[in-house]
């Protein structure tokens, strides 16, 4: 119990307060409300002081009840945590032999793994080589027929190209021929022509006539001929040289074809071979990652071992404080009796106060909430002024 409190219940035992002795005076009103704000303060101040006890006798009680069942059980927690702290260490025993043996296997496995890797990278070279050439040879025998087939292509349009010269010029000689050939049958027709009254000047004339259509005639014939033969030569020789071209082309595409297939085998043999490589390595990659997540396992256990050792050990140091040292454990009990006394008395201060408050509170109810009543009517009547005036209701 604070002095505060105290000394508030005893001016309040002093004071006789009569039931239907209600203060007059402002000041009696004012007093009414300071009475009644200092009771309930003195109130909460003594409750909040109980709670406060009450909590710390709870904590001092578990705290007593611990250190009691300690001592009552000590040669039980010694026995049982020593165990635990002795298995424990026979485990991690165990678990360093272990991990002295997979350390062991893991340099040997990784050391085999090297030594595969290297040798694996031996035996390949050849193959990788062997592989790397016949690309380079199927390379170079995809430019020779790409190659030839160009040549064979420009052959054969060039072969195009001289038929159709030809046949444009041996056409247009054709049409000169014809019309010549039809000019001298004209002109001839026309000497001979009962009918036609002709001088000798005029026979004369179309005999010039007839004999230059006719030297016409041969020319066009002669160079028909030569277009001919000489588009016939330059034809039968682009024709021998595109035979030459096919020919080419033709053992070309046999050639890349039998490099292609002798590429795709070695190919494939690289590929046999790698993958001969690959499962040998990968079968002692896995063996290390096994022994490494087994040892990554016992790591954990070993930690665990190590929290249990650790925590049996704190028991065990525990254990011996409390059993050692029994007068702390009196004085807590001590601590909590007297505790208790004082809760009692705390609690009947406070039914006391709170009752107090109680009273004080009825007693004061009708000048307080008349007071309120008084305060709002005035802070009406200013509000109803304040609109008034702003309405120019006083005119």
């Amino acid at each position: 119990m604070s002095s505060d409190d105290k000394e508030f219940t005893d001016n309040a035992d002093i004071q006789e307060i009569e039931e239907d002795a209600q203060p007059s005076t402002i000041s009696g009103i004012y007093k009414a409300f300071k009475d009644v704000h200092e009771a309930s303060r003195a109130t909460s101040q003594a409750e909040r002081e109980l709670k406060a006890l009450q909590a710390q006798i709870s904590e001092d009680q578990k705290v007593l009840d611990h250190r009691e069942e300690v001592d009552a059980n000590f040669d039980t927690i010694i026995q049982e945590q020593t165990n635990i702290v002795e298995q424990g260490l026979e485990s991690q025993r165990r678990i360093d032999e272990i991990t002295e043996e997979n350390t062991a296997k893991r340099t040997d496995l990784v050391r085999s793994l090297d030594k595969a890797i290297a040798k694996n990278r031996e035996e390949l070279s050849p193959f990788r080589t062997a592989n790397e050439q016949a690309q380079s040879a199927l390379d170079e025998a995809a430019r020779q027929l790409a190659h030839f087939k160009r040549n064979e292509q420009s052959s054969r349009q060039k072969l195009e190209s001289l038929i159709t010269q030809r046949d444009k010029q041996t056409k247009n000689l054709l049409t000169s021929i014809e019309a010549s050939e039809d000019a001298i049958f004209e002109l001839k027709q026309k000497a001979v022509d009962p009918y036609n009254e002709l001088t000798a000047r005029d026979k004369l004339d179309l005999r010039e006539k007839i004999a230059i259509e006719q030297k016409r005639l041969g020319e066009y014939q002669e160079n028909l001929r030569r277009i001919e033969n000489t588009a016939q030569k330059n034809i039968e020789a682009v024709e021998d040289e595109m035979a030459e071209e096919t020919l080419s082309l033709e053992n070309s595409k046999a050639r890349h074809d039998e490099i292609k297939k002798e590429a795709e085998h070695k190919l494939k043999r690289l590929e046999e071979k790698n993958d001969q490589c690959r499962e040998i390595e990968d079968g002692l990659q896995k063996q290390i990652d096994e022994i490494e997540a087994y040892q990554n396992t016992l790591d954990e256990h070993n930690k665990e071992i190590e929290e249990a050792i650790e925590e049996a050990r704190e028991l065990i140091r525990e254990a011996h404080d409390i059993h050692e040292n029994p007068d702390v454990t009196k004085d807590l009990a001590l601590r909590i009796m007297r505790n208790k006394m004082q809760e009692k008395e705390m609690i009947q201060h406070h039914e006391e106060l709170a009752e107090f408050e109680n009273e004080l509170r009825r007693k004061t109810r009708k000048s307080r909430t008349t007071t309120i009543a008084v305060i709002l009517i005035v802070v009406l009547l200013i509000v109803f002024l304040i609109i008034a005036l702003n309405l120019g209701w006083f005119g």
